[in-house]
């Protein structure tokens, strides 16, 4: 079976994710203007009630235009744990973990919300004669906090957590590092992307405890721009995700940490 199209994926009953984004870039809505901001948070306002700027994202930030800057807007949930982020050329929904003790809600429930959020949005611009969402590209990104005591001690270690990389003390005048980062960039199948991983050893904010940070992104859209391909494009950038993620890391740390429950 070609990668794309397997029927099952690996599963977990703890995984380490702590944040999935779901996102496109379209072509920049020139219509859109300062108020249609607040008039779409009318829309979904019973639902995210808290509002708040954010910077703008761009590929290559652009000269600053002051009479038609539009800011990157954050429409919050009660719970602060779901986010849209809308700009006019953006679209995008976050879960973020916010409680230690919280659960992974799972892909289908944060596809389906990011899905829901957005048809919100294509009717919202038919209604307001604003023109319609072109897209240029999808984002899907998983963020993964892995903290030491659980698979690991020491940078040492690191292989026990992706197998790829490994530190040997033997008879060597470095001890183990105390910081590592590394990144690799895969293709996605059929030219329809890229797979961006990168490793980085950081700090927990509420407590400064040591921890790794995985993320894996996925980027990209074919030559079929249709609603239809969008919707395949996040599904095969799932799989590679969490297939990618199962292939970087170690067993032992998959069955005892992050509990692996899809094998025998």
């Amino acid at each position: 079976m070609n990668k794309g199209e397997s029927q099952s994926l690996p599963d977990y009953k703890n995984p380490p994710v702590i944040e999935v984004v779901c996102g496109i870039s379209f072509e920049t809505i020139e219509k859109f203007r300062g108020p249609h901001l607040g008039l779409f948070w009318q829309k979904v306002r019973k639902k995210f009630p808290v509002c708040e700027h954010a910077q703008r994202l761009e590929t290559i930030p652009p000269e600053l235009d002051l009479k038609n800057y539009l800011p990157r807007m954050w429409f919050i949930n009660e719970e602060k744990n779901m986010l849209i982020q809308l700009q006019n050329n953006r679209f995008y929904f976050n879960w973020r973990r916010m409680q230690q003790e919280e659960a992974y809600p799972r892909y289908n429930t944060i596809i389906k919300a990011f899905k829901t959020n957005l048809e919100i949005f294509h009717k919202f611009l038919e209604e307001e004669n604003l023109g319609s969402v072109k897209p240029i590209k999808c984002e899907l990104t998983y963020i993964n906090h892995i903290p030491k005591g659980e698979g690991w001690e020491s940078l040492g270690d690191i292989n026990e957590v992706f197998r790829d990389f490994t530190w040997s003390s033997n008879k060597r005048f470095l001890p183990p590092p105390v910081a590592l980062g590394g990144q690799a960039l895969f293709a996605l199948p059929k030219d329809n992307g890229r797979l961006n991983v990168t490793l980085q050893h950081g700090e927990r904010k509420i407590d400064k405890h040591p921890m790794l940070i995985l993320q894996i992104t996925a980027t990209g859209l074919g030559a079929d721009k249709s609603n239809n391909a969008v919707w395949e494009w996040f599904e095969v950038a799932h799989e590679w995700i969490v297939c990618g993620f199962t292939d970087l890391t170690g067993a032992t740390i998959q069955k005892n940490i992050w509990q692996r429950i899809d094998v025998k």
